[in-house]
């Protein structure tokens, strides 16, 4: 297991396992229903952006970050932005539109990259270089607005830099991606076993024996496929 991390300001200490009935909800955007819940907890910070489409494997995979705003939101539910901090970026998305498209393309860019990665070595496999220079492209750019800053005695890190700045949010990621592929024991990185789903995630059990993203989903759907084949054979 990789070695505790240095605590980040909101992310890391407000993790939140997803709802099971969030895999069946559709994307606010894409709806107007419910808003989609994201599946944050699944080992790292990276690892979750990496899972922000739903069911990769089928013939019908959602995009779970269609717009800018829902970008925001994937943030905001991680415990990365407050309401304000959010808001803020809202507005200024809507206000120069262009950059904010552009900025939702590089984010879908890094996500993707992210997961061909990460899948990848979850299966033995190495990263594509391609991929891994994209990360590294972006590296420089988040580090150099890192800081260390001190707060009721404890000691954390923070962003400096354009508080309105539309790019700011694949930062942290870019950094929770290169602490995580420097440190992490890869025979504990997994992809979930149901096919159509393929999210990624860090087996934390014992002995190592997970097999699913999450037991109260696709765990249980597979339970239920095979309770009904052997149904059919009797």
């Amino acid at each position: 297991m990789p070695p505790e991390k240095p605590r980040q300001t909101r992310i890391e200490s407000s993790r939140r396992s997803a709802s099971p009935t969030a895999s069946t909800g559709r994307s606010s955007a894409a709806s107007g229903d419910v808003p989609w819940t994201f599946h944050i907890g699944y080992g790292a910070l990276c690892l979750d952006f990496a899972n922000a489409v739903s069911w990769r494997g089928s013939s019908r995979p959602a995009d779970r970050l269609p717009t800018y705003g829902e970008l925001v939101r994937f943030f905001a539910q991680s415990g990365l932005l407050s309401g304000g901090e959010a808001r803020r970026l809202r507005q200024e998305a809507a206000r120069r539109p262009d950059a904010g498209a552009r900025a939702l393309r590089r984010a879908v860019e890094l996500r993707e990259a992210l997961y061909r990665m990460f899948s990848r070595l979850a299966g033995g496999r190495s990263p594509r270089p391609s991929d891994l220079a994209f990360l590294n492209g972006l590296l420089p750019d988040a580090l150099a607005r890192l800081q260390v800053f001190r707060e009721g005695g404890r000691f954390g890190w923070r962003w400096d830099g354009d508080v309105d700045s539309l790019d700011r949010l694949l930062w942290p990621v870019a950094r929770d991606a290169a602490v995580f592929l420097t440190s992490t024991d890869f025979s504990r990185l997994r992809s979930c076993a149901n096919p159509r789903c393929r999210w990624v995630f860090l087996d934390t059990t014992k002995n190592g024996s997970r097999r699913w993203c999450s037991m109260a989903v696709c765990g249980n759907r597979d339970k239920l496929r095979r309770f009904r084949r052997r149904r059919r054979s009797e």
